[in-house]
């Protein structure tokens, strides 16, 4: 389960139907031309807790283009299965992305103007819309300083059946020692509860991989920057690098970002220091 489920338990009475003024002024616009964005988000929706901002168009869902109007895109939403999702392709200033979605989205929508219409249909044969199935959605965590750990959240097999070998690839060193000492404990005590404690653990760990992930990158400074659907941990950081040039991240497949240039023209003139030495 993703962030943004565990977040929507309480948001289904989301009244998503209540559509911008500009909506309603703007109906005798040609609708298969212009494409819908963002107007307001609402502070307890699921485009809050999918990290959307006001202003993101929406340039596809299911791996098609959408043009068509405010309600139609609402019925869309309605009818999502919400236990396999849907695919939702955003556009955010010139650079876009995935989601994966559960159900209505929980904003007030409205037309995109002409300039971003236009900058939108000159963007579409560089936009990726493929089957959901070849998408796994990735959590970004980030702090002041540009770090970002990032991982996908779908339920390792590895962190079930192998939870120290899970640690120690996650770097999450307090866990790994408190699960050391049970396996420790346990089997010097008597192999029977060394074998009910391996089973509790691999179901505990079953459960709360992301929990765990999400807590000690909080527990660090990091908090919830983005969450990109995409179909490899690479692209992802990619996509994330293109919003935050300096960005870098744990684990790092991209490589550092580029060194920032430095203009010789505004280089700071040095200060000459006096000396601490009295002249005689």
């Amino acid at each position: 389960m993703t962030y943004a489920e565990e977040n929507l338990q309480v948001q289904e009475t989301v009244n998503e139907s209540t559509l911008s003024p500009n909506v309603e002024a703007d109906s005798n616009k040609d609708v298969a031309q212009h494409f819908i964005c963002i107007k307001e988000v609402r502070p307890v929706s699921r485009a809050k807790a999918l990290r959307l901002k006001t202003g993101d168009v929406i340039v596809g869902i299911e791996g098609k283009t959408f043009l068509g109007s405010v309600e139609e895109l609402l019925d869309i939403f309605d009818e999502i299965n919400e236990e396999e999702g849907a695919l939702l392709t955003i556009w955010r200033a010139g650079v876009s992305f995935n989601l994966i979605i559960f159900g209505p989205l929980g904003c007030v929508f409205e037309f995109t103007s002409d300039e971003v219409t236009q900058a939108v249909h000159s963007a579409i044969p560089d936009i990726k819309m493929d089957d959901i199935k070849e998408y796994t959605t990735f959590e970004l965590l980030r702090n002041i300083d540009g770090e970002c750990n990032i991982f996908d959240t779908k339920v390792s097999q590895l962190g079930i059946y192998l939870p120290p070998v899970w640690l120690i690839q996650q770097r999450l060193w307090e866990p790994l020692f408190a699960t050391m000492a049970v396996y420790i404990v346990t089997l010097i005590v008597h192999w029977a509860l060394f074998l009910i404690a391996g089973v509790l653990l691999a179901i505990y760990f079953r459960r709360a991989q992301l929990i765990l992930l999400r807590s000690f990158s909080l527990y660090k400074g990091k908090i919830i920057w983005m969450i990109i659907a995409e179909k490899t941990m690479l692209d992802a950081q990619k996509i994330a690098r293109s919003f935050d040039p300096n960005i870098t991240f744990k684990p790092d497949l991209v490589g550092p970002p580029a060194p920032i240039a430095l203009d010789p023209g505004k280089k700071k003139k040095k200060k000459k220091r006096k000396s601490s030495i009295p002249s005689q």
